[in-house]
């Protein structure tokens, strides 16, 4: 996943990139885990100095799923999806999660859905679990956004 602004101050990267709801974590993972930052199309770590008009760019790395999540192939009831989040109907008698009780669940079916859909994030993230019994909407991320972060953007808007 890509994110891309334009520097607004003369400021280091990541005291801008904290102005956009880009974390601490994120930062780190984009750091350690095979994604990048871009300062006008060059590589710069956090602490380079921006200039107003610098193109600051983002590169998120892709998750590779729970090899411990079996993906199991279900039709899924999908209400709406955009490149950040899936909004499923689950019905009730069906878990959201595994657990010694349960291995057909909706983050089993979920898994098998991306991979079906060849996405590069194959990550579950299970934003509103519900409980087996319970029929309603449930809520994912299409990548590890950290939660306070999506409820900080939520609140703005």
């Amino acid at each position: 996943m890509r994110f891309e602004f334009i520097a607004d101050e003369h400021v280091k990267v990541k005291t801008f990139l904290k102005k956009h709801e880009i974390s601490k974590a994120l930062l780190a993972k984009v750091k350690f885990a095979g994604g990048n930052i871009l300062v006008n199309g060059q590589s710069q770590n956090a602490i380079y100095l921006l200039d107003i008009g610098d193109k600051v760019t983002v590169d998120i790395p892709s998750e590779k799923g729970f090899e411990s999540l079996e993906a199991v192939d279900r039709e899924l009831s999908i209400v709406y999806e955009d490149e950040h989040f899936l909004v499923l109907d689950k019905p009730a008698g069906v878990a959201s999660i595994p657990s010694v009780n349960h291995s057909n669940t909706m983050a089993n079916y979920v898994k098998a859905y991306y991979i079906r859909q060849d996405y590069e994030n194959q990550q579950v993230h299970i934003v509103t679990r519900l409980d087996r019994d319970t029929s309603g909407l449930m809520l994912l991320q299409n990548m590890a956004m950290p939660m306070q972060d999506w409820i900080s953007n939520c609140r703005k808007k």
